[in-house]
């Protein structure tokens, strides 16, 4: 295995997903109730379309309609339809509980304020970059990102994030490598004395050892004792896992669209298309890869009936003071 490589790898799959959309094209839609209920629909276009093998959460299970048919516009490509009703938009959330996929968390909050009813929906794309143990905004400030979901694509915001990706990469290789230190406690070889050689492992992990053979070399070497040996299957697998969680991270590239159809009228929302009652987000995987994406939108729905009920009210009332009134006038 080249450990070299599989750094090179893992910010040049990086650079590849934060800079092409890719064909696999994904599009949400959901239409919000006035009592609160929706209807959701899930479309995925693409060549094949295999829920297990997309970190993009594809609802797959019966409770789901589901509908395949082949794309009009290009016969090679398929189009998977989900559809379902939900007697509550929160419980949307029921559906996304799969930790290996890109977590997707909806909220509705409704407010009744008699003559109208005031809804604010929002719905998460959780940030799907595996390795974060060290916050991006060590790396990059908020404005700087922004501007890097501007398309600000300067070479300065490249070398930080791949450095970002570099090091997380080694702080998820060195956690896990002090973790197998702990189950297999070998007596010249403790978490605390390897711990003391982080700078040093991580510079050689960082710039050598094109196989694990090589790498097991260079941990021998930086560590003073052929202990580490008895290692080697560990750190297989470490790095093993570490390929899987790229590989799941990759299949997240594609072009996003999210609809949200409100009762009322909107009032409020971070979309920048809205038509109607419906407002629409267009992005890439860069939208969320790093740091979690909100989309929000806040409508007013009339509540005609509570209208009604006060007109009767209100006539009733001045039924009620002016027959006294009217009465009296025919007494006299």
């Amino acid at each position: 295995m080249k450990m070299k490589y599989y750094l090179t790898l893992l910010t040049f799959v990086l650079s590849m997903i934060l800079s092409f959309s890719g064909c696999r094209e994904y599009k949400t839609t959901t239409k919000i109730n006035s009592d609160g209920s929706c209807d959701r629909t899930v479309i995925v276009k693409d060549k094949t379309v295999l829920p297990d093998s997309i970190v993009f959460p594809i609802p797959a299970d019966k409770s789901w309609k589901i509908e395949r048919t082949k794309a009009k516009d290009d016969s090679t490509q398929t189009i998977y339809k989900a559809t379902k009703h939900f007697d509550d938009v929160n419980s949307i959330n029921n559906e996304y509980l799969d930790k290996s996929k890109i977590g997707i968390r909806t909220n509705l909050d409704k407010k009744f304020r008699w003559f109208y009813t005031y809804f604010t929906y929002e719905e998460t794309y959780q940030s799907f970059f595996p390795f974060k143990k060290i916050p991006l905004n060590e790396f990059l400030t908020k404005q700087e990102y922004e501007l890097y979901l501007k398309n600000d694509t300067t070479k300065v915001f490249k070398k930080r994030l791949e450095k970002y990706a570099e090091e997380n990469y080694f702080e998820y290789f060195f956690d896990e490598f002090l973790s197998l230190l702990k189950k297999n406690k070998i007596a010249d070889l403790t978490p605390d004395f390897v711990a003391s050689k982080k700078s040093v492992l991580f510079e050689h992990i960082s710039e050598h050892g094109d196989k694990t053979e090589d790498l097991m070399k260079y941990l021998e070497k930086v560590l003073g004792t052929k202990s580490v040996w008895k290692l080697r299957t560990g750190i297989d697998n470490i790095v093993k896992s570490i390929l899987e969680k790229m590989d799941q991270f990759s299949t997240a590239n594609g072009s996003y669209k999210n609809e949200v159809a409100m009762p009322g009228i909107i009032l409020n929302t971070n979309a920048k298309t809205v038509e109607g009652n419906k407002v629409i987000w267009e992005f890439d995987e860069d939208r969320f890869c790093y740091e979690d994406f909100t989309m929000q939108v806040e409508a007013r729905f009339v509540n005609t009936w509570a209208f009604i009920v006060s007109g009767v009210i209100v006539l009733v009332a001045i039924v009620l003071l002016v027959l006294p009134k009217l009465r009296r006038k025919k007494v006299v």
